[in-house]
Order: structure tokens, then C-alpha cells, then sequence
């Protein structure tokens, strides 16, 4: 068996790309983000494609093209229509969804059979719960374009298998009627080497949030629980970029929190090690890799019903519905008042997380795989 990865961007498909040479089933990858492979992988085994992602830079600049969603709608079809050039003979083609529409027949004229990789929730269900939530704060948001959802869904359509993160995912999929039988869950992996747990260098009660920080994620209700708390000797910790069009939000809670705009992934892990807890409360994800980060940094995790997060409620952490400023509000006074229970929960959630690993995920890939080949 062999198989050619197609990502317009890095993802976690540089993970699966390296494991899969390992165990001599890699064809190729294209990607954008080739420097991620030189390490990794020969100079054979990947194919650069960088232009995609420096023009859909360019457009997401124009402020009428990125209110419009074009800056996804430019980057990804640009790469889809590249890639298909560079595709050759393999028995799967893997490829993350809204990058492969193009791409499918040519993979099908060498009689391979397709998987797509959704990382999120189904399209529709995406842009729906997040248009709500947009109205509801009078927030522009950088929605997808509808030509790149409708490609999304093509996509589904025409794959013989969609990998999916989570169970969360699944029902999304479900509630939007897609045929079931495509759907494999897999959840993702984390690597040890990178996130372990370290002493925490203070006694200051600190939160951390990682991502963009914008209404997908929830950071509003978060802000609204940290205000409301008025904890001492406290601190709530923001690392990301601050969505356009969230700024008349953050305004109001100015001086209640610390910003960093941007850590390289490989320092990510001083930010979990000053940590007392990790929070992430968003209105959906597909299994956010960074609450396997904090898991295995041994961080105790306050997350949304909505996160897909492998975290089990009550032991490593806690779940709680989503919009729920009065559960994050219970869930953080917990943490505060009994920090011994919450450094309990950090070591089952890193004892737990151990288990998924980028070879575990790659076995459950691996699997699909062979499913779609028996098919026929």
C-alpha cells in the first residue's frame, strides 16, 4: 500500500507523512508548508507548493476580500489546482478537506481511493453555529465562502472515507444527514518529547487560554467569568491572534487580562509550565490539539462540551456546556479554592493523554486505509 497526502497547509499531516515513511507506505506529500518536512522527510518524498499561501496572505490584507471569506476561497483552490499536477501513482489518496475537489479525479484515474480529513465539525453546521453567535455579539466574522463550504461538501461526497477527530464531529456529521458509514473517528495524538510536566515557578493562580482569540473559541465568556470572579493574586493568561472584529468586544474587559499575540510552538510549553489550569471554551472544535498539549503538561482542563477534547470530565479536568459563563465561573472557583484537587486532576490528565500519540493516530489511519481498500 502507498499513499499521497495533500494538505495545503501543515496541520498534523507532517506527523502522519513521517510515520507512514517509516513504515515504508509514504508516496508523497504536497503541502505548502515544506520546510516542516525538510527534517523529516527525503527531498523525494515531498513536493513544495508555497505561492497558495503567500497569495491567500495577500488577500486576507484586503479588507472587502476578507470579509468576504476569499482569502480560504483564493488559498485553497489555488492549492488544489497546483497539487493535481504533482499527483502520481498510490493506492490512497489522503487529502485534508476544502484542499482536493480538483485533485479527486486525477487520483481516481490511477484507481486510488480516497480519504478525506475534516479537522472540524461538517460545514454547515460549522457556519451556522457561528453566524448565531456573530449576531448575537454584533461581530464581523471571517466566515467561509459559500463556494468553499459547497466544496467541502463535494468533497465528502465523493470521498470513499471522511476521518474525523472526535466523537462531537460525528454527531455534527450526523444531525447534517451525511451518509455514516464514510465517518472513521480518530482522534489525534501529541508528542511526549515536546510537552511533559514541569514545577510551576510561582504560586500565582494563572489561566491560560491558547488560540485565536475570537468568537469561535469563546474568549468571550471566558472574559466575562474572570470579571465577574475578581480573583487575588490571579492573573488570566491570553496567548494568540486577536481576531479583526474583536477588538469593541476586548475593550470591555481591558486591563482584567495579559496578551501575547504570538509563541512559537516550540515554547509553547513555558506557557503550560506556568499554568495552574488551561481553559478553552469554545462553541466548536474538532479535537483541539493544544488540550493534548496541556493534558500532557500535566495541566488540569476546564473545556466546552463543543471542544471534541479526549478529556474525561470530573478526572482530568472538566466539561462543561458551552455559553455557560455560570459553569466556568463554578468550574475556575473550584480550582482556585483547592488547588491540591486540581494538580490530582493535571497528573491523570498527563498519566491518561500517553496513551495518544502520533503512532497511535497513525495506526487508526493505517486502518481506514484497509477498510477502503477491502471495500473495493
Amino acid at each position: 500500500m502507498n499513499v499521497l497526502i495533500s494538505v495545503g497547509g501543515r496541520f498534523h499531516a507532517i506527523e502522519l507523512a513521517t510515520n507512514l515513511y517509516r513504515r515504508g507506505m509514504l508516496a508523497r506529500i504536497i503541502t505548502t508548508k515544506s520546510w516542516y518536512c525538510k527534517d523529516v522527510l527525503p527531498k523525494d518524498y515531498y513536493r513544495a507548493l508555497p505561492l497558495p499561501e503567500v497569495v491567500g496572505m495577500i488577500v486576507r490584507k484586503i479588507a472587502p476580500l476578507r470579509k468576504r471569506g476569499y482569502y480560504s476561497f483564493v488559498k485553497d483552490n489555488l492549492f488544489d489546482a497546483a497539487a493535481r499536477k504533482y499527483i502520481i501513482s498510490c493506492d490512497i489518496f489522503h487529502a485534508w478537506g476544502n484542499y482536493a475537489l480538483a485533485s479527486i479525479p486525477i487520483a481516481r484515474s490511477y484507481h486510488a481511493r480516497v480519504v478525506i480529513e475534516r479537522g472540524s465539525t461538517h460545514p454547515l453546521y460549522q457556519d451556522r453555529i457561528l453566524q448565531d453567535e456573530c449576531e448575537r455579539f454584533n461581530v464581523a466574522m471571517e466566515r467561509a465562502h459559500p463556494r468553499i463550504i459547497e466544496k467541502g461538501l463535494q468533497e465528502i461526497e465523493d470521498a470513499d472515507a471522511v476521518i474525523i477527530p472526535s466523537d462531537f464531529v460525528y454527531r455534527s456529521f450526523a444531525e447534517m444527514g451525511t451518509d455514516m458509514e464514510k465517518l472513521h473517528v480518530v482522534p489525534y495524538g501529541v508528542d511526549l518529547q515536546s510537552f511533559s510536566p514541569a514545577k510551576k515557578p510561582d504560586k500565582v493562580f494563572r489561566v491560560l487560554f491558547i488560540g485565536n482569540i475570537g468568537i469561535q473559541k469563546g474568549i468571550h465568556y471566558l472574559l466575562e467569568a474572570w470579571k465577574q470572579l475578581n480573583f487575588k493574586n490571579a492573573e488570566l493568561r491570553l496567548v494568540g491572534r486577536i481576531e479583526r472584529g474583536m477588538e469593541p468586544v476586548l475593550a470591555g474587559y481591558r486591563g482584567l487580562f495579559s496578551h501575547r499575540p504570538y509563541v512559537p510552538h516550540d515554547r509553547i510549553q513555558r506557557e503550560f509550565h506556568r499554568a495552574s489550569v488551561f481553559v478553552l471554551p469554545s462553541l466548536q472544535e474538532g479535537s483541539a490539539l493544544v488540550t493534548y498539549e496541556a493534558m500532557a503538561c500535566g495541566l488540569p482542563s476546564i473545556v466546552s462540551e463543543n471542544t471534541g477534547s479526549v478529556l474525561r470530565d470530573g478526572q482530568d479536568g472538566f466539561i462543561i456546556p458551552i455559553r455557560d459563563v455560570e459553569a466556568l465561573k463554578e468550574k475556575l472557583s473550584y480550582l482556585y479554592e483547592n488547588p491540591d484537587a486540581g494538580k490530582e486532576m493535571g497528573k491523570s490528565a498527563e498519566q491518561y493523554v500517553r496513551q495518544f500519540t502520533w503512532e497511535r493516530y497513525t495506526d487508526g489511519v493505517v486502518a481506514v486505509y484497509e477498510n477502503v481498500l477491502e471495500r473495493g
